[in-house]
């Protein structure tokens, strides 16, 4: 599994792809742009492709390609099926989507109770703080995915005439005491981590919270209204991580019955940052918080959850 970088040569606006790459040649970045220009043979799509690779491997690219299998791309169109914005034709997008429709999955069940038996607020605590870090750039389906679906599976239901007959999935039955307490602050966090004694512990705490710090690093932007609207027709974004509490529990089982339609409408990806590749700062923007991100998603699957 592993994230890859590429440019987009399928579909049918292929050429403008390839016409609007010829942009990045004159972007003045640093150093490595004439390296990676000669490197490729003076070839855009090339030239794409190797950067790419390149900015990968330097945030944690080898962490993530053992966890999670994602694709980097720079497109002139937020999707696949978009039209190009003929209004703005220097914009180009770094978009991040899982490569095929696939997901990666961690347990937390184990991990937390490790934690609950240090404190009891540390579990959801632990929790919150990973998963939203992650959720930060990549879609993770979790338990509160899981209690939406469970709540339209009934409304659905409700209108059956044998709605008796089917069984939903039990998503309250699954979710952990631990997790229905408040989560500890951050203040309260850092005065508990110092009194830790168990080493895995004291280390899964300070994972969440240099994840959470890292994650932090840089801000997604914001869509404005005509990406918005480019984008109105797409389902949701593929998940690329599925937290469950037990294997086959029933976060899964929702999971399970919710991807059955992820892909009948294109999804959204998960990432897309639009910029300018004429304009330096629009581009060092643009590679900072893909360097943010591939380095929260490097740190996530490194920390050593219990599983």
């Amino acid at each position: 599994m592993s994230l890859l970088g590429r440019s987009r040569q399928d579909g049918p606006t292929t050429t403008n792809h390839v016409r609007q790459t010829s942009l990045v040649r004159k972007t003045p970045v640093s150093g490595w742009i004439p390296r990676d220009w000669k490197r490729a043979e003076h070839d855009p799509t090339s030239f794409i492709r190797i950067t790419l690779e390149r900015l990968i491997k330097a945030h944690g690219g080898s962490a993530i390609r053992h966890r999670l299998l994602l694709s980097a791309v720079i497109s002139n169109t937020p999707c696949d099926w978009a039209e190009r914005d003929e209004t703005r034709p220097n914009q180009l997008f770094l978009i991040v989507e899982p490569s095929e429709a696939s997901c990666g999955c961690v347990t937390f069940g184990p991990t937390l109770q490790l934690l609950e038996s240090v404190h009891p607020q540390l579990p959801a605590t632990f929790f919150h703080l990973f998963v939203g870090a992650l959720n930060t750039w990549l879609r993770v389906y979790d338990l509160r995915d899981a209690e939406e679906r469970a709540e339209t599976l009934r409304e659905w239901i409700a209108q059956e005439p044998d709605a008796d007959q089917y069984e939903i999935p039990d998503v309250e039955g699954s979710i952990p005491p631990c997790m229905r307490r408040t989560a500890l602050d951050e203040g309260e966090l850092a005065h508990l981590k110092d009194k830790i004694n168990d080493p895995l512990a004291k280390k899964l705490v300070e994972a969440a919270l240099a994840l959470d710090h890292l994650s932090a690093q840089a801000k997604r932007p914001e869509l404005d209204d005509d990406i918005g609207q480019q984008l109105s027709d797409c389902n949701p974004p593929l998940p690329c991580l599925l937290a469950v509490f037990t294997e086959a529990d029933a976060i899964a089982a929702c999971f399970d019955e919710e991807a059955e339609g992820m892909m009948e409408v294109t999804p959204e990806p998960n990432i897309i940052i639009p910029f300018d590749p004429a304009n330096t700062e629009s581009v060092r923007r643009t590679f900072h918080m893909f360097g943010v991100a591939c380095q929260t998603i490097a740190a996530a699957v490194g920390a050593h959850v219990k599983t």
